[in-house]
């Protein structure tokens, strides 16, 4: 089977993983806009035994939401997030940004869109740049 590769910004945090993922949530409740800073989150879903540390897994720090199955593993060098176990430890939710090329997806599915912050919504009506707009 294909894999990916994906790692922190840094590099401390490293990881390989099968290109087999069931489904990618784009969630855009409170909580996973609060943990990301962003309008959502792109977590991917793959079993465990898919998933192989490759170095870092001193530098991985996890925080677990109180009373909720809610939690965020990043590194404590960069600040990326990465992959964490599931609460039952079958699986693993991998942040979508973390990978190093393009995930093939069985299934993609937004979710709590009607958190959605408005400022978020529409986006292909937003001008888009290939990198930094040019001042004018």
């Amino acid at each position: 089977m294909p894999t990916l590769k994906g790692s922190c910004l840094c590099g401390k945090v490293s990881f390989e993983l099968a290109h087999a993922f069931d489904k990618m949530f784009l969630c855009s409740c409170d909580q996973c806009r609060q943990i990301t800073g962003s309008a959502f989150a792109s977590n991917l879903f793959i079993a465990a035994d898919g998933f192989n540390w490759l170095a870092g897994n001193d530098d991985i720090v996890t925080y677990q939401m109180p009373a909720r199955d809610i939690s965020k593993s990043f590194c404590r060098v960069c600040g990326s997030g990465v992959p964490w176990s599931s609460s039952d430890g079958t699986g693993m939710i991998v942040p979508a940004g973390t990978l190093q090329g393009e995930p093939e997806v069985a299934d993609k599915v937004r979710i709590f869109v009607a958190e959605q912050p408005l400022w978020s919504s529409n986006l292909e009506k937003i001008a888009a740049h290939q990198g930094f707009p040019i001042k004018g």
